[in-house]
């Protein structure tokens, strides 16, 4: 087995300053409503050929070997 390690490149391509949004931490302790969507997009089937869902977060293979 072979480790590769590739350097960094000597660029940082980052801009200087922050460009993140700043939030306010009290916005929902001063009543502030969640905008966000609950609506699940995930499809809860299996997709997988040969295989069952058995529970939220388990599968279980039901093809030939």
């Amino acid at each position: 087995m072979s480790i590769y390690y590739f350097s960094r490149s000597p660029i940082d391509r980052r801009e200087s300053d922050d460009v993140r949004e700043a939030f306010d931490l009290d916005y929902f302790t001063d009543g502030g409503l969640e905008r966000r969507d609950f609506v699940e997009r995930r499809n809860l089937g299996e997709r997988r050929a040969d295989w069952v869902r058995v529970s939220t977060w388990s599968s279980v293979y039901i093809g030939k070997q």
